[in-house]
């Protein structure tokens, strides 16, 4: 039976699509899962775990990938991570995945940890600090200028892409609707 205000579960240590699917059966029924993926192995496996349900999507664990994998803490080193599991997520059809944390006060060092997770093509960020919530939903939400053009897109080629007269208004509607999408989910930090 579910709890008043339980909306999912964040599983540590993922690292393959059977803890996802056994750790399932012992929750409420469609009760999502966030698949925290801390591992080379778990990386090498991001599509499996990606596709199993009920995962709604996944997360990086990037402090316990780092020690199990000897990288650096430096974009470059977790660049093919973080690339996995943007990969698998999409392949899945998952929300881009959700980053992970910057251990640090310093909000620059967050900003510049936030240029990575946002041009990776990850939608999320993980917080150590709850002062970091704001900064982080501020800095992955649309722009005023990025949702005006997402509106223009939209109104131009049709929500429902009746108006697409040729194969690049595709991916330009695909991301007019994601742009759309993040700026109903962060309003909020838009608003800011």
């Amino acid at each position: 039976e579910a709890t008043p205000g339980f909306l999912g579960v964040m599983l540590a240590k993922c690292e393959s699509a059977e803890h996802v699917t056994a750790t399932a059966a012992r929750l409420p029924a469609r009760t999502p899962v966030m698949a925290l993926v801390e591992s080379a192995l778990g990386i090498e496996r991001a599509y499996d775990i990606a596709s199993a349900q009920p995962t709604s999507r996944l997360a990086f664990g990037s402090g316990d990938f780092r020690r199990d994998t000897g990288a650096a803490d430096l974009a470059p080193a977790l660049a093919y991570a973080r690339g996995r599991l943007v990969v698998a997520s999409r392949a899945a059809r998952l929300p881009g995945p959700v980053d992970g944390p910057t251990v640090t006060t310093a909000e620059d060092a967050l900003t510049d940890a936030l240029t990575v997770t946002r041009t990776m093509g990850m939608s999320g960020k993980l917080c150590m600090h709850p002062e970091q919530a704001l900064v982080i939903n501020h800095a992955l939400s649309p722009t005023p200028t990025d949702i005006d053009w997402a509106r223009g897109v939209i109104d131009q080629l049709g929500a429902d892409g009746a108006r697409i007269e040729n194969g690049s208004d595709l991916p330009k509607l695909a991301r007019a609707r994601t742009i759309s999408r993040l700026a109903t989910v962060f309003a909020p930090a838009s608003m800011a």
